[in-house]
């Protein structure tokens, strides 16, 4: 009798760690999340969908911390932000902002952009950008000088048209111009906006007349001068 009692009570041991087990693992498979969507905001092809599995270990669909996949993301050289979320079904919704590049820096035999925060950005195997060039002695220049005289190129059309190359020397940054052997040296970037509107008069008084062929350099680094040399 007592052996039976016991062999009973095994037996209802046994079914209830079975129940409570079968529990648990249904339990983890409703905690295991599906991509709904993945959202790429400001996308320049540096980074595709597929890439965000391969981010997260190629196992996204088996993480249960959201924090973990978001942070995982986030390391991405190419992604600025992201943010994960778990809509109502438990599937996860991504939403990705990708880093754009604002100019690409030669250093010695390093290449990398500066994005619109003006960080380092690395070059991406899958996309590459066209533009503005920058190398030469990147040393006497931080990359906040670098992004600015960049801004002031871009704020104007006829000088974002017109240059394609900022060549940098310690007390001459030369403007390199789409037009053959021509290039425009304004010096240091002291009063920078003051050079580059006296380039803008000089094409709207002289080189509409002239035209760019006429001369291989155009001097602006000194003050009140516009120094230009004829072919």
């Amino acid at each position: 009798m007592r052996l039976f009692l016991f062999i009973m009570r095994l037996v209802c041991v046994s079914i209830l760690f079975c129940f409570l087990l079968s529990f648990t693992i249904k339990s983890e498979e409703n905690l295991i999340k599906n991509v709904n969507q993945i959202n790429i905001e400001n996308q320049n092809n540096f980074i595709e969908k597929t890439k965000i599995f391969e981010i997260c270990g190629n196992d996204i669909n088996s993480q249960k911390d959201i924090n973990l996949i978001e942070n995982q993301i986030k390391n991405h050289p190419q992604i600025k932000d992201a943010q994960v979320y778990i809509n109502h079904n438990g599937d996860i919704d991504i939403n990705l902002k990708e880093r754009i590049p604002l100019v690409r820096v030669f250093d010695k035999n390093n290449s990398y952009y500066l994005d619109t925060d003006c960080k380092q950005m690395k070059l991406s195997s899958l996309y590459t950008t066209r533009n503005l060039i920058v190398n030469g002695d990147l040393g006497f220049f931080n990359e906040n000088e670098i992004c600015k005289l960049y801004h002031h190129i871009k704020s104007n059309s006829f000088l974002e048209s017109l240059v394609t190359q900022i060549y940098l020397q310690k007390q001459n940054i030369i403007l390199i111009t789409r037009f053959k052997d021509l290039e425009i040296n304004i010096g240091s970037l002291d009063h920078i906006e003051v050079k580059l509107d006296y380039l803008l008069a000089f094409y709207e008084r002289i080189i509409k007349f002239k035209g760019w062929n006429y001369y291989t350099s155009v001097n602006l680094k000194y003050n009140d001068q516009i120094i230009c040399t004829k072919k």
